[in-house]
């Protein structure tokens, strides 16, 4: 029991300082960092030597797939024809640049969507159907190729406009008349004016020029393009002042009138000027 007092009385008490003895000060918030850190590096190179791994993996699958290619080409799977239909502004030589095929290649190995992606991305395809065929060997490709309703002036040079107003930047013969357009951004503005116009198919087919004036409004140029009637559409209202100069027409007869232009600018009235 004396032993056990005599404990309980020096336990409450100080360590001795030693002279030769120093505390150094806690960092433990640095070891906790330095921990992670170590963690994280740790986690990395794993994930790197899996990486790694995985892609020496696929490299070698890739050089086995080549290889059987190669070997299918040369016993009976080479490509032995390519067809294409509904080509016509589209050339072979565009096309054969495009796909960059031989008859060494084996038509196992062609990507039908990489090719598809390849062909609708040139300037006279909408659409690309693609099949392969075997014995014989055949790649079977069908264009749709783009409509071409106008054609879009800019200096001297006149570039084809789809359907969707899109210019087609290639060098274009037309093989009949189309409409003309002129301004900036007449292009993308050519789809409304269409839906409107082509409301009355008789007045619409004898427009031979539209204008877009300051990025607002159309001038229409009917029958000829050097001597025919302008009608100047408003910048707001489009449809309306169409509807009102069909009107005008069958009631007045003007397109038959000798008259170098027509103002429905405004919308409470029209002002014409006769031809001297």
């Amino acid at each position: 029991m004396k032993f056990l007092k005599k404990y309980a009385f020096f336990k409450h008490q100080k360590p001795l300082q030693n002279p030769n003895r120093f505390e150094l000060k806690s960092d433990a918030p640095f070891r906790f960092f330095a921990h992670l850190f170590l963690i994280f590096m740790g986690v990395s190179c794993v994930l790197t030597a899996i990486t790694l791994r995985d892609s020496l993996i696929e490299k070698k699958i890739d050089e086995m797939k080549m290889e059987a290619f190669d070997y299918a080409a040369k016993h009976g799977f080479a490509i032995e024809d390519i067809v294409i239909e509904g080509r016509d502004q589209t050339t072979l030589e565009a096309l054969k640049n495009e796909l960059d095929l031989s008859r060494n290649d084996s038509i196992l190995s062609v990507d039908l969507n990489q090719i598809k992606s390849k062909i609708e991305g040139m300037p006279w395809v909408d659409k690309a159907e693609l099949k392969r065929s075997y014995f014989p060997n055949v790649l079977q490709i069908n264009l749709k190729e783009k409509d071409i309703i106008a054609l879009y002036q800019t200096g001297e040079f006149y570039y084809p406009v789809d359907k969707d107003g899109h210019v087609i930047e290639a060098d274009y013969v037309p093989s009949r008349p189309f409409l003309i357009l002129v301004g900036d951004g007449a292009p993308e503005h050519l789809a409304d004016l269409i839906k409107i116009t082509s409301s009355e198919p008789l007045l619409y087919e004898r427009i031979k020029a539209a204008i877009w004036h300051s990025g607002r409004r159309w001038d229409l140029v009917f029958d000829d393009l050097e001597n025919g009637l302008t009608v100047k559409m408003p910048e707001k209202n489009l449809e309306k002042a169409w509807k009102k100069l069909i009107k005008i027409d069958h009631k007045y007869g003007i397109f038959k009138r000798k008259l170098t232009f027509i103002d429905l600018r405004y919308e409470d009235k029209v002002t014409v000027n006769i031809a001297e």
